[in-house]
């Protein structure tokens, strides 16, 4: 069991002042004969030091019934096992407003061999609404760049919408045909019918590639296929790849790897690269434009995914810079697209980096994560 400082309220006042930033000093065990009063805890979990005396169990009903548990079960498993624990959580007050504190204990053994714990106790509400703000700011700005993507591609996308529904009433009129016959042909209306409802679908994906990527929410952390993914940006960019001349290739992977990962985050990633390719080749006149994109399984887990162009490659005086915020080659451009790809891909435990191409061009390369044991 873990056993509380048996110090008076001027030593734990002590304490307390001595430690950086103030924060709350304190020890706990499951049932305390005799609890300190550490003013700035009683502060930060609500209580009135001068009218309150608040036991272990008490300070244990402040914290959030979500968090409850796994803070016990932490105390417990660093009494038995003696050893430095850390923890974030949340305490409900009783005015129903939520606080996130960061409680940090240290082990020591007494003359007497009992098991102490000293820490701090720190209030990161404010840091917390600072990360959570943070996190929005970044969502909205890759938002925007998404649009902005997108937007270049408003030309390419109405092609891709609009050629399958023109191939939709082609069919129908084709089937149509068919069945007014004097003697139906049923079997040539068939497969009309079935291009049709081939032809809708891939208007359906395009339409919904297109919400997903515009639509406002937070990431969305899920099992994926990787490979899935690609196709549906593919599906988007077809046109502008054959309008600029571009031939694509691919080599996608036949394992059956899925990652774990935010669908639209990682097809952001997917479309500023070949965006990006694509605008490097456009004054190439010299040699064949050319777009590969592959993927593979990486250890442990993972997946490589590989975006290749055939431009004129990298400036060997800005490469270093070329993931930096604001840092833009173009004049028209925010600088903004690679360091977004970077933080989304940095957000998912992977990594972006980007290599010359022999004999030309340019490789980006970004590793995702595989699906969590757990």
């Amino acid at each position: 069991m873990v056993r509380r400082y048996e110090l008076s309220d001027a030593q734990w006042a002590r304490i307390a002042d001595l430690l950086p930033g103030k924060p709350a000093v304190g020890a706990g065990r499951s049932a305390p004969a005799r609890s300190p009063r550490p003013r700035s805890t009683f502060r930060i979990f609500g209580f009135d030091p001068a009218t309150t005396q608040p036991s272990y169990a008490t300070f244990m009903e402040r914290i959030h019934p979500e968090d409850r548990p796994s803070s016990e079960q932490a105390l417990e498993r660093a009494a038995r096992e003696r050893s430095r624990f850390q923890r974030q959580y949340r305490i409900v007050l009783p005015d129903g407003s939520v606080k996130h504190l960061q409680s940090v204990g240290q082990p020591d053994i007494t003359a007497s061999g009992d098991l102490e714990f000293v820490g701090t106790v720190m209030d990161i509400t404010e840091r917390r609404r600072a990360e959570e703000a943070l996190r929005n700011a970044q969502a909205e700005l890759a938002r925007v760049a998404r649009l902005t993507t997108m937007g270049e591609l408003v030309a390419s996308i109405t092609h891709e919408i609009k050629q399958p529904l023109t191939a939709v009433v082609a069919n129908a009129d084709t089937g149509l045909r068919w069945l007014n016959r004097d003697k139906p042909e049923l079997d040539r209306a068939r497969n009309a019918f079935s291009r049709i409802a081939s032809n809708g679908k891939r208007a359906g994906e395009v339409i919904r590639g297109l919400r997903a990527l515009a639509k406002k929410s937070g990431p969305q952390l899920a099992k994926l296929d990787i490979n899935d993914a690609i196709q549906e940006v593919l599906a988007l960019t077809r046109s502008e790849l054959q309008r600029h001349g571009v031939v694509l290739h691919t080599a996608l992977s036949a394992a059956d790897r899925p990652v774990f990962g935010d669908r639209v985050q990682l097809q952001q990633v997917l479309l500023n690269l070949i965006m990006n390719g694509v605008e490097a080749m456009s004054a190439i006149t010299d040699c064949p434009k050319v777009l590969a994109i592959t993927s593979e399984a990486v250890e442990p887990g993972g997946v490589l995914v590989a975006v290749e162009d055939t431009g004129p490659g990298l400036d060997p005086a800005t490469a270093d810079r070329i993931f930096d915020p604001f840092f833009t080659t173009k004049s028209d451009g925010m600088g903004m697209g690679l360091s977004i790809c970077r933080s989304i891909i940095d957000a998912h435990g992977g990594h972006l980096s980007v290599s010359p191409r022999v004999p030309c061009g340019t490789v980006f390369r970004f590793t995702v994560p595989g699906v969590p044991s757990s």
